[in-house]
C-alpha cells in the first residue's frame, strides 16, 4: 500500500483538538465563510475540509447523526445526492 503524505495537515494533527462533534459545530455557526460552510439546504449541509488531501475536497454532511449512510432517511440521502451531484458539476 502506498503511504499518503499531506504535510499541510501537520498543523491539524499536532494541533489542539475542539471539544464535542466538530460536525455539529460547524452546522450551529452562523458565519459561513469564516466556518466554510460553502451551502446549507434543508437536511444538509456543504463544507469545505480545511486540510484537504486534494483539490475540491468537500463534505457533504447531514444534520443529523447516523451510524452510516444506510441510517439516512429518503430525504437525507435524496438531498445529499443532488447535493453531491451539484457540487461535482460546479467543481468540473
Amino acid at each position: 500500500m502506498q503511504t499518503l503524505w499531506a504535510p499541510w495537515r501537520m498543523t491539524y494533527i499536532t494541533g489542539p483538538r475542539e471539544g464535542g462533534c466538530i460536525l455539529c459545530s460547524k452546522a450551529a455557526v452562523t458565519d459561513d465563510p469564516a466556518n466554510l460552510v460553502l451551502a446549507r439546504w434543508k437536511w444538509a449541509y456543504v463544507l469545505m475540509n480545511l486540510y484537504p488531501y486534494n483539490s475540491g475536497h468537500l463534505m457533504i454532511v447531514p444534520y443529523r447523526h447516523t451510524a452510516d449512510f444506510s441510517g439516512l432517511t429518503k430525504d437525507e440521502n435524496a438531498e445529499i445526492m443532488a447535493t453531491s451531484a451539484r457540487c461535482m458539476k460546479i467543481m468540473k
